[in-house]
């Protein structure tokens, strides 16, 4: 009968081995995936600024194509009323 316990004594030894093996891989599993978590939340924040710069870089494009558009129609305006004070009115 003892032969038979320490089967099972060195049975359930492997099997703790086995299961000590399987808790360190979980472990680093669970550490490379926070790292991942981390790195995730990084670009994340990549992204937020990458939106606003983009969203800025809009605004600043449609106010340049305001200001043209206002600089061409007050040039027009300028140039009509030089033309009609200059004699093309008489």
């Amino acid at each position: 009968m003892m032969t038979g316990e320490r089967e099972l004594g060195a049975k359930l030894d492997r099997a703790l081995g086995r299961l000590d093996a399987i808790i360190a891989t979980q472990t680093e599993q669970s550490e490379k995936f926070d790292h991942l978590s981390e790195r995730v939340a990084k670009v994340e924040q990549g992204v937020c600024d990458t939106r606003d710069v983009v969203a800025a870089w809009t605004a600043a494009k449609t106010s340049m194509r305001f200001i043209k558009w206002v600089v061409g129609l007050a040039g027009a305006v300028v140039g009509l009323f030089f033309a009609l004070k200059g004699g093309l009115g008489r």
